[in-house]
C-alpha cells in the first residue's frame, strides 16, 4: 500500500469520525481502532491537533487514539504521553476523562497513579469504574503509591455500584498483594449482592488459599446459579471439602465439563 493510499485510508476514518460525532458508535469506534492500528506519523500529528481542541468530542478522540498507536499499541511513546500528562491537571470534561484514564493505563503512565487515585470519589459512576479497571498501573516504583492505589481498590469494592465492585474486586484479586485487610475485603465480596463481584472475589481468595472462603464457595457451588470462575476457584483451591459440591454439580452443570474435570481431580 503506497503512502497516497495510506493517507487517503486515514482521510476516510477521520471523516467518518468527523461526521458520527458520538462516543457511543461502534462504527466510531472502528475507524479509532483502524487510525490506532495505521499508527503513521500523520495519525499522530493529527490525534496531537485534535487533543488540543477546545470541543470535549474532538479531545476525546484524539485522547483515544494517542493511548494505543501503531500495530503494538507501542508507537511515539514520547509525543503521546506528554500531551496525555499535560491534559490531567486541567480537564474537566467527564468523557475525555474516561479517555484519559485509558490512555494512562494503556500507555502505562506510572507517575499519572496519583490522578488516578483521586477520582475514585468521582460522583460519574463510569470514571470510578474505569478507576477500578485502570489501577494498577504498571510499573509504580513509589512503594507509598502504590499502597495508596491498592487500598483505593479495597475502597471501591464497597462501591454502591455493582460494575465498580466487580472491577475492583478484579483488579485486586490480579495483584499478588496479601493482607488481612484484602483478605476481609474479599471475603465481603464472597456474599455480594452480584453475581459477577461474588465470582472474582471467588478467584481472589482461592488465590490466597484463604480458608474462610471455603465454605461460602460451596453454599455457592451448591446453589442454582454457577458459573466458571467458581469452578476454576475450586481447582486452584484444591480442597477435598469442594468435592462433594463438585460432584453433585456435575450432575447438571455443562458450561465447561473439562473445568470441572480438572478442579474435581484437583479436590481429590
Amino acid at each position: 500500500m503506497d503512502q497516497i493510499t495510506d493517507a487517503a485510508f486515514e482521510d476516510l476514518h477521520w471523516d467518518t469520525i468527523d461526521q458520527l460525532h458520538q462516543m457511543d458508535s461502534d462504527e466510531l469506534w472502528e475507524s479509532i481502532f483502524a487510525l490506532r492500528k495505521s499508527g503513521t506519523k500523520r495519525v499522530l500529528d493529527r490525534a496531537l491537533c485534535w487533543a488540543k481542541y477546545p470541543d470535549e468530542f474532538h479531545r476525546s478522540i484524539g485522547v483515544s487514539i494517542l493511548a494505543q498507536l501503531g500495530p503494538d499499541g507501542k508507537a511515539y511513546p514520547d509525543e503521546s504521553t506528554q500531551m496525555i500528562r499535560s491534559m490531567l491537571p486541567t480537564e474537566q470534561n467527564e468523557e475525555v476523562i474516561t479517555s484519559l484514564i485509558s490512555a494512562v493505563s494503556f500507555r502505562e503512565i506510572a507517575d499519572a497513579t496519583p490522578w488516578l487515585i483521586s477520582l475514585a470519589n468521582n460522583p460519574s459512576e463510569d470514571i470510578r469504574w474505569r478507576v477500578a479497571w485502570a489501577l494498577p498501573i504498571g510499573g509504580i516504583e513509589n512503594p507509598p503509591i502504590y499502597q495508596t492505589s491498592i487500598e483505593t481498590l479495597v475502597k471501591l469494592m464497597q462501591d454502591p455500584e455493582p460494575r465498580v465492585r466487580e472491577w475492583a474486586t478484579f483488579s485486586l484479586s490480579m495483584t499478588d498483594e496479601d493482607s488481612p485487610a484484602i483478605r476481609h475485603a474479599l471475603l465481603e465480596r464472597l456474599s455480594d449482592s452480584d453475581f459477577q463481584t461474588r465470582s472474582e472475589a471467588a478467584i481472589g481468595l482461592a488465590n490466597r488459599k484463604e480458608q474462610a472462603g471455603i465454605d461460602l464457595l460451596v453454599e455457592h457451588l451448591q446453589s442454582d446459579r454457577v458459573g466458571q470462575l467458581y469452578v476454576e476457584a475450586a481447582q486452584i483451591y484444591a480442597d477435598c471439602r469442594l468435592r462433594p459440591a463438585l460432584i453433585s454439580l456435575a450432575k447438571w452443570w455443562d458450561v465447561d465439563p473439562e473445568l470441572l474435570d480438572k478442579a474435581l481431580v484437583a479436590c481429590s
